[in-house]
């Protein structure tokens, strides 16, 4: 990027982060800690598995490393993370390692020079680089470089109450039709159909991303590149889609005021027969869930008409750990981030113990997975991965990509789609004359 649109991404972070310490009438404190202590900052949360993984690696790596050096985690879960990222990189005070976004919600990052390429170091040791699924680093790579690696590979599907199903003789649907007539079903018998948290934008994103999609796959390739396309048809018909799907009465009442654990208690404890959600939630759903012999997956259904096929998969990449520029220790981080990649890390507690699809390349023991693990990664394997897509907020970045979320639940409250698609239309040919 040239170096003028660098600065005024620098500029942009300098103003929240100005306003932020403003309200607090004091400096940010460093993160940074002693020399030899490195700080990993996350989002995760008690309920995330990979927790458990994060903790063992930096356990394992604190009591036995050739720098001297500890990792020290700070875990912050949930949209306090991004406001707390936000306002230390535009403070120019970031931790050392960090829990960070691919695509577009990485770029301003990279462009403002807040992030260390980490493949200078992996290129130099190939044995590394090699251990990754082809194309996992292709979301966090920009001007050839690498900034970041992802630990797990995710996609999003539709689980559903097998039991549930079975009671009122549905069947997973694979025609929009077939969805509005398992809607009904269940509605009429007292079921939540599916369990959503419309706090959250991203969540009905998801909804909206995969009826996008179904109804026309080259969507989404042509917003990227001219941003009057927003106001296509695909989209508009999508907020209809949308629109008919809480007119049948498709998701909770109060939904505005769910969150997503809220949100999941309801299929978990068996008053909502559906939930959309990413893959990252095999391990919770098939381990912890009160629900858990009884969960099924899906995939998203086609639209009578529509042009996408049902296996274009919502997918991308998640858990990307990356090295700020302001690293003490970058070799040390690297190593960290080495030691994560191990068979045993991986394999052993990420596919086989945690239940998520590692960016690293293994072949779980089917003894050891659970039956939700072996049906959802039999699924993947039908991906058409030319028509499928990525995470709108993540691949359009904060301007575009959640002005798309908040469109959505715009819509979702009954704003008509026209009208909300061409303002997002109108932001878009903002942000991209910068």
């Amino acid at each position: 990027m040239k170096k003028s649109l660098r600065f005024i991404a620098l500029a942009v972070l300098v103003i929240f982060a100005f306003s932020f310490v403003l309200l607090t009438q004091v400096g940010e404190k460093k993160v940074q800690g002693a020399t030899n202590e490195l700080t990993f900052w996350s989002w995760v949360s008690d309920s995330d598995t990979i927790k458990q993984v994060y903790e063992q690696a930096i356990k394992e790596f604190n009591s036995n490393n050739k720098y001297g050096v500890k990792i020290k985690a700070v875990y912050t879960p949930g949209e306090q993370y991004k406001t707390k990222l936000q306002t230390a990189m535009a403070a120019n005070n970031p931790p050392d390692i960090l829990n960070m976004w691919a695509a577009g919600k990485m770029k301003p990052y990279v462009d403002a020079n807040r992030l260390y390429p980490i493949s200078d170091i992996m290129n130099k040791d190939k044995q590394w680089k090699d251990r990754y699924v082809d194309g996992v680093f292709d979301l966090t790579t920009f001007n050839g470089k690498i900034y970041g690696i992802p630990q797990i590979r995710v996609a999003t599907v539709i689980y559903y109450n097998k039991e549930i199903f079975k009671k009122y003789n549905l069947t997973p649907p694979k025609k929009w039709s077939e969805l509005v007539n398992v809607i009904k079903v269940l509605t009429r018998n007292g079921i939540i159909p599916f369990a959503l948290d419309a706090r959250d934008p991203w969540i009905l994103a998801m909804y909206a991303e995969y009826i996008a999609n179904r109804i026309d796959p080259d969507a989404y390739r042509k917003v990227q590149k001219d941003p009057n396309a927003w106001t296509d048809k695909a989209f508009i018909e999508t907020g209809k889609k949308i629109q008919e799907l809480v007119k049948l009465g498709a998701f909770p009442k109060g939904a505005t005021s769910l969150d997503y654990v809220a949100a999941r208690n309801l299929f978990d404890q068996g008053k909502a027969a559906m939930y959309v959600m990413g893959i990252w939630d095999v391990g919770y759903l098939s381990t912890q869930s009160p629900v858990k012999n009884k969960v099924g997956a899906f995939k998203w259904p086609e639209i009578e008409g529509g042009k996408g096929n049902i296996n274009n998969f919502l997918a991308g990449i998640e858990q990307v750990i990356a090295v700020s520029s302001n690293c003490k220790n970058k070799q040390a981080a690297a190593a960290w981030l080495k030691l994560l990649s191990e068979q045993r890390y991986a394999k052993d507690l990420l596919a086989e113990k945690a239940g998520y699809f590692p960016s690293v390349k293994v072949n779980p023991d089917p003894k050891k997975v659970t039956g939700l693990y072996l049906e959802v990664l039999n699924m993947l394997k039908d991906q058409n991965t030319k028509d499928s897509f990525t995470y709108y907020d993540v691949m359009f970045g904060p301007i575009i990509g959640d002005g798309f979320n908040n469109t959505i639940q715009s819509i979702y409250l009954g704003k008509d789609p026209v009208e909300a698609f061409k303002k997002l239309a109108d932001i878009a040919k903002k942000e991209m004359k910068k």
